[in-house]
């Protein structure tokens, strides 16, 4: 539940912001008094007649192999691998994100085949704390990659969907949620948008979209952009298996060099 402005996400609920301040009030008081009586409680809201919406990722909404979505991809690789933060799941996204680690090296095998895919799900979804675990919140990312490459039929939303019915025991309600409605191609507006702006838009608006979805959350975010990264990484390296390998820096430069000879500017 937010207030207008945040963005819509899977069974997310927008209230005006005078009526967010009060149902906020109303449960802290509710909290305190249930805590002092030992008392369980719900909350009960009343949704008849609201809008409802679904955002959602098709096949082939935007070409993620163009030169200008690429560009965009190696900026946001490159905001992520600079921050010495680490994300949820413990490591920094320079060491997610490397081509041999684990994380990066696992979504390529979960990119090949769903039955292959699905111990190495287990592992990541529940992974970490909060009310969506940062494993979640990066297959999150990786789905939507998946959604707009492959579609539905890509091993790793037909994993994803042999793990649904045992999502309740891996992982939170509203992390389980939010894996569903990604296996079925509905994500938060702020990603969708800044995936279909990829093709079409530079570099830094690609970057400043990006951070844009990283600011959910504590780390949720960051851990999504990640998981929609590596994904996008291990795509590329399973195609150009013949290619030179590419580090980082090479990808970033390489890319720098083919936005620049587009638009005859700079990238940032």
């Amino acid at each position: 539940m937010s207030a207008p402005g945040s963005g819509l996400l899977p069974a997310h609920v927008v209230v005006r912001t005078r009526d967010l301040e009060r149902v906020l009030a109303a449960l802290e008081n509710r909290q305190y008094a249930a805590a002092e009586a030992g008392d369980e409680w719900a909350l009960h809201l009343d949704v008849a007649g609201v809008r409802t919406f679904r955002p959602r990722l098709t096949a082939n909404a935007a070409d993620l192999r163009s030169a200008a979505a690429r560009a965009g991809i190696a900026a946001v690789a490159g905001w992520l691998r600079a921050s010495p933060l680490p994300l949820g799941l413990g490591a920094t996204a320079a060491e997610l994100l490397a081509p041999d680690g684990r994380w990066r090296t696992a979504l390529a095998g979960l990119q090949q085949d769903a039955r292959a895919a699905e111990p190495m799900l287990r592992a990541l979804v529940g992974l970490g704390a909060g009310s969506t675990p940062a494993g979640d919140d990066f297959v999150i990312g990786a789905l939507a990659h998946a959604w707009v490459t492959r579609g539905g039929k890509a091993p790793l939303i037909a994993a994803m969907r042999l793990l649904g019915a045992e999502l309740p025991a891996l992982t939170t309600a509203v992390g389980a949620t939010y894996l569903r409605a990604a296996a079925r191609g509905e994500f938060g507006s702020h990603l969708i948008a800044w995936v279909l702006a990829l093709p079409r838009v530079s570099p830094p608006r690609a970057l400043a979209l990006a951070r844009r979805v990283a600011g959910h959350g504590a780390t949720s975010g960051r851990d999504t952009v990640a998981g929609f990264v590596a994904a996008a990484e291990a795509d590329d390296a399973s195609r150009c298996s013949r290619c030179e390998p590419a580090t980082p820096t090479r990808t970033f430069l390489d890319n720098f060099a083919i936005w620049t000879r587009l638009t005859d500017g700079p990238l940032i």
